[in-house]
């Protein structure tokens, strides 16, 4: 039994079998139960994205304000500077954990929308070309996440762990690192949350164009289909693709050592 559990409980095992065989159960079933589209039915993306918006979304905008307190500043600036080195801290003692769930992550979204892909696909749901664009493209950012999750981690020197598990939060930021680590860690950080961000957006964008085909079809879960069509409505069309395709690249920039981090470094030293 203890076997059993540490090997449920393995980094390896997680990453490479646990997350993806989970991502292509889920994926299975949550393309596996629809029927196919009827003959009436809308059949490109936009026909399908232009019908359901016709038939089937009222959508609600709301806006809010914020106030400005210039008085406390000084205040914030203060706190937020200590916010960053803090985060730095933490994110240098608990890199190997970070990495490791934004790869479990990676692989259970991916093999997801594999599986949930080539599930809709056998039941006859791509009835264009521009729904495999539509798939194929998510798809493609998530494997530049895979890419630069394995920069960051060739690019991470494990000494910063070991520093930053013996001194405090402060010591470590402004005594133990020099100017090229500090920008090196404080870029990498940024870069590592904006994968995290772009995971989470490009998953939610591939949930909708999955639900928005699969909802064509009458069955049982068709109603499921049209609420997650309508719940992840924000994330359809084109500009959040490039969006996403552009904050990747912006990962990229910090992530990479000889770009911005370097930049940054010289820009001290003038």
């Amino acid at each position: 039994m203890q076997e059993i559990v540490e090997l449920i409980n393995d980094a390896t095992m997680q990453a490479w079998i646990w997350g993806p065989l989970m991502g292509v159960v889920f994926g299975a079933l949550f393309a596996g139960v629809t029927n196919p589209p009827t003959v009436n039915q809308p059949v490109t993306v936009i026909q399908t994205t232009q019908n359901f918006i016709t038939t089937k979304v009222v959508v609600k905008q709301q806006n809010g304000g914020s106030n400005n307190d210039s008085g406390g500043a000084v205040v914030i600036m203060i706190g937020l500077g200590l916010g960053v080195i803090f985060l730095v801290w933490q994110y240098a003692i608990h890199f190997q954990l970070i990495h490791h769930y934004l790869w479990v992550l990676l692989s259970t979204v991916l093999s997801f929308s594999l599986a949930a892909a080539l599930m809709s696909l056998a039941k006859g749901q791509f009835t264009s070309s521009s729904w495999s664009v539509y798939i194929a493209a998510p798809m493609a950012i998530l494997a530049g996440c895979g890419v630069l999750l394995n920069l960051a981690k060739a690019s991470f020197d494990p000494k910063f762990t070991q520093l930053a598990s013996q001194l405090k939060f402060t010591d470590f930021y402004m005594k133990s690192l020099s100017d090229s680590e500090r920008s090196l860690v404080i870029c990498q950080m940024a870069g590592m949350t904006l994968i995290l961000f772009v995971l989470f957006c490009t998953g939610i964008a591939l949930l909708h164009y999955l639900a928005l085909m699969n909802q064509r079809g009458y069955g049982p879960l068709r109603g499921f289909w049209i609420f997650l069509t309508r719940i992840t409505m924000f994330f359809s069309g084109k500009p959040w693709f490039f969006l996403l395709v552009g904050l990747l690249a912006l990962s990229y920039l910090l992530i990479e050592p000889s770009l911005i981090p370097t930049w940054m470094t010289q820009k001290q030293l003038r």
